[in-house]
């Protein structure tokens, strides 16, 4: 049996994830108290009309600025007058944070107001029901049964871990965050600007949540808060060995400098280098000392099949996100790329944000694109100057 455990800590000054798999670690996510959190909903006032951008900047908080594409307009959360096509300099609106800051760029901002929950999410604007095209198709059908003769004042998503719990806790869940909905609907037009409407989870809090409970046998805290904040999820325990702690048994120091560092080991001799721009991720996979006892072609596809299964990896690790280039070591024949490419998709299909080979470049680089969510590990440290 798979032994994979979850830890929850303090390290850094950070609120910490460590996920471990069979004693190697495998994601890591770091976290700081923030002014705000994506799923957050305010009173914002629009400040900045870019027509241009096709977007428009909204002051949510006061002093900070949040950005709202003219497609995450939904008129009836335009809330000082009645919705004619436009918003205006000084309108006042309902938004929700979508996405938290990304390096440079401020919040992203939606007037499609949602409330999200453990297993779905409650959404303003649409009134269909939707299933995490994730869930097996026996239940996805089941849901579907379930909830055709249900009557609900707003659409919701099924989300992926709605499979690790009964249905009818699925529908209560549901049913209450439409109550919160509602009542946000109800109240927004009365309040003034910068007022928060709903306050969201910590997104340390969504993150861990957010992690399938098939990755993990146990959870580990040596925090009560910790312990009590996350008393709903199975299998956690509060650890309390103060002789022994936790970041001496999983090696927290070696599990974060895994995270962090430019250059990773893999088997067969060979070694990562991982550049982090601005724009883009390079990495560059370097065939180091080859092995005597094998050909140079084969220890070359030996060295870039372990290249793949770490660069997915690292990739899930370190949260990089948008555009990767990987310099992937020349191989001969177009049958080696292709048998390199189906590993390529496989590691990369274990990640639970969208990441996808797009396909090798004319000069040879492996593109590789990763939904965009939450700052890289590489920001989050350099920011915090950890």
């Amino acid at each position: 049996m798979n032994d994979n455990k979850l830890i929850l800590t303090k390290y850094k000054d950070f609120n910490a994830a460590f996920l471990f798999k069979d004693g190697d670690i495998d994601e890591l996510i770091l976290s700081k108290e923030t002014a705000f959190n994506v799923g957050d909903i305010y009173v914002g006032r629009v400040s900045i009309v870019k027509n241009d951008l096709k977007a428009c900047f909204v002051e949510f908080k006061e002093g900070l600025n949040g950005f709202l594409p003219f497609s995450e307009i939904y008129a009836p959360c335009l809330l000082n007058r009645e919705y004619d096509g436009r918003l205006i300099q000084g309108d006042l609106i309902a938004v929700m944070v979508t996405q938290e800051p990304l390096k440079t760029k401020g919040a992203s901002l939606s007037m499609k107001l949602c409330i999200t929950g453990s297993y779905s999410v409650v959404t303003l604007d649409d009134t269909h029901i939707h299933i995490s095209s994730k869930l097996r198709k026996d239940f996805k059908k089941q849901l579907e049964d379930y909830f055709k003769d249900i009557s609900l004042k707003y659409g919701f998503i099924a989300r992926t871990n709605a499979a690790e719990t009964q249905i009818s806790i699925l529908e209560q869940e549901i049913i209450e965050n439409c109550n919160t909905l509602s009542e946000i609907c109800s109240i927004m037009k009365y309040r003034s600007p910068f007022t928060a409407l709903y306050k969201a989870d910590s997104g340390f809090k969504q993150r861990v949540i957010g992690i399938k409970t098939d990755k993990y046998n146990e959870i580990i805290t040596d925090y009560e808060e910790f312990y009590d904040s996350f008393s709903k999820l199975n299998n956690i325990r509060l650890y309390s060995d103060v002789q022994m702690p936790l970041k001496a048994i999983y090696s927290f120091d070696k599990a974060y400098a895994l995270a962090t560092e430019r250059k990773v080991d893999i088997k067969y001799g060979g070694y990562l280098i991982i550049e982090p721009t601005e724009a883009l991720t390079v990495i560059d996979v370097n065939s180091g000392k080859f092995d005597k006892h094998v050909s140079k072609e084969e220890a070359i596809e030996k060295i870039n099949f372990e290249a793949a299964k770490e660069i997915a990896r690292q990739l899930r690790l370190r949260n990089i996100s948008g555009i990767i280039l990987v310099d992937f070591i020349n191989q001969q024949s177009d049958s080696d790329n292709e048998h390199l490419s189906s590993v390529i998709r496989h590691e990369l299909s274990k990640d639970s944000l969208k990441t996808s080979l797009i396909d090798f470049t004319s000069l040879g680089l492996a593109e590789i694109t990763r939904e965009k969510k939450y700052s890289s590990i590489y920001d989050i440290a350099n920011n915090s100057n950890v």
